[in-house]
């Protein structure tokens, strides 16, 4: 019971934490917002190690999942640094790694629960490449500049990203259809936190690529909003699996 008490203070506080973030660097990143986005981080990092301390196990999909995390936190910090360019980019590195992790735990908890089942189906391979093909014409319609060299990675990301949301998918409906424990919840919490994860990597190419859309306050909050929520519903998978 005092692990699920400390798991909702601290998904309390990384949820008040986001607006406060968004607010503090208006201005553009300092040391305050900084600070701010780096504690609520922590606090999912937190939110996954008290997950395992629920269970009282740390399996191979745990295991994997807590990488996963990590590779988000390096992402939030390396992302929101300002003094060189390279920064950024470690950020990308960061989150791109991230969902490797991910899909790396999900088909961990695939394989436990069904064996036999393919890591790709072709619906999968369909739905990956569709997924490619709408981002591109989202690019084009919400005029992201997308030219050069940054479009290849760029895109590189949202074939990773949309696999994660595959795996995530097959992952909840696997244990529906398995009949495993929290089954519903595994369902939810891997969908919801995919397509959370999903919408805020949408917004933020927007904020990152659309000039007119830069200091979008709304959209930013909407942006952070929804990946810290992403962060958390995946974190619960790890007491869930």
């Amino acid at each position: 019971m005092l692990y699920k008490i400390l798991t909702a203070l601290v998904c309390l506080a990384v949820m008040v934490l986001a607006p406060i973030f968004v607010k503090e660097q208006r201005g553009g990143p300092c040391w305050r917002s900084l600070f701010v986005k780096m504690v609520a981080a922590t606090g999912y990092m937190a939110a996954g190690g008290l997950c395992v301390a629920m269970t009282g196990v740390c399996s191979p999909f745990d295991k994997w999942m807590l990488l996963g995390l990590f590779g988000s936190w390096i992402g939030d910090l390396f992302l929101h640094l300002w003094q060189t360019k390279v920064f950024p980019a470690i950020g990308f590195l960061g989150f791109l790694s991230a969902h490797f992790f991910f899909i790396a735990a999900y088909w961990t908890g695939i394989r436990a629960m069904a064996p036999d089942r393919a890591f790709f189906t072709w619906p999968e391979i369909a739905f990956v490449a569709l997924f490619d093909v709408f981002f591109v014409i989202f690019a084009v319609k919400t005029g992201l500049n997308l030219k050069g060299v940054i479009a290849v990675p760029i895109v590189i990301y949202a074939t990773v990203i949309t696999t994660m949301l595959c795996k995530a998918a097959v992952l909840g409906i696997t244990a529906v259809q398995t009949g495993a424990a929290h089954g519903a919840f595994v369902l939810i919490c891997a969908l919801a936190g995919a397509l959370l994860f999903v919408a805020s990597d949408f917004t933020i190419s927007i904020l990152m690529f659309n000039e007119k859309q830069k200091k979008n306050y709304p959209l930013k909050m909407f942006n952070i909003v929804t990946y810290f929520a992403a962060e958390l519903l995946l974190a619960f998978l790890i007491a869930l699996i």
